[in-house]
């Protein structure tokens, strides 16, 4: 997916949650990104705050989002009824930015203009400038209720800047001997018939329910980002 593409997902959500590692614990806090190029994508922050300090000292940021938190309704039985909607997710390497290269890029990037204003507004955010150059991450598209399509879930992942990433969900291995339960008990329609079955990736929930039932351990566990 290309970098453009990445930063379109996340602007239709505007503010999202950015956290970092301080000693032994995780902080987050709300930001925006605030631009992107060839080389990444932009965010800023204040010098002298905690944010940046973790960002500095780590070189990592995790940021994710999501477009509708809210729960239209509840159904009779007591379970919710979500809207179709997306979460965004991104695990990133960052490094500094300094001003001068802000000011320069915004000469010819719209969407940099207001970084480099603020760089004389606030002055404290002159060192406060970051790009994620390499990142890997995943669209989280739900539609629970089957509005636009015939299946729950649209996972798709992506990266830039050499980072890579696993396959998303289970997968079931050659042990399987095609009994076909993990399929009847798939509400996500992930799984297809073969030999071995197969588990389509992109549609998987991780919800563990063919995990529980296969009768030979043939659904492996899905592997870390």
């Amino acid at each position: 997916m290309e970098i453009s593409k990445v930063y379109e997902y996340a602007e239709k959500i505007g503010v999202l949650v950015f956290s970092t590692i301080s000693g032994d614990e995780v902080h987050s806090r709300m930001a925006h990104f605030n631009g992107f190029d060839e080389e990444g994508i932009y965010f800023r922050t204040m010098y002298n705050k905690p944010f940046c300090r973790q960002l500095n000292a780590t070189g990592k940021v995790t940021v994710c989002g999501i477009t509708d938190t809210t729960i239209l309704e509840h159904k009779e039985d007591g379970s919710a009824v979500f809207p179709p909607s997306y979460s965004f997710r991104l695990i990133g390497e960052i490094k500094h930015v300094p001003p001068e290269v802000i000011k320069e890029k915004a000469k010819i990037n719209d969407a940099l203009k207001t970084a480099a204003l603020d760089i004389d507004k606030y002055p404290a955010m002159a060192e406060g400038n970051f790009v994620i150059y390499k990142a890997k991450g995943e669209i989280f598209d739900v539609d629970f209720e089957g509005v636009h399509r015939d299946y729950k879930l649209l996972r798709t992942r992506f990266s830039y800047g050499g980072a890579t990433y696993n396959p998303a969900g289970v997968s079931i291995h050659k042990k399987c001997i095609g009994c076909g339960i993990c399929k009847k008990v798939c509400t996500f329609k992930a799984i297809e018939k073969g030999t071995p079955f197969k588990v389509i990736s992109e549609r998987c929930d991780d919800c563990g329910s063919c995990l529980l039932v296969c009768p030979v351990d043939a659904v492996e566990l899905s592997k870390t980002f």
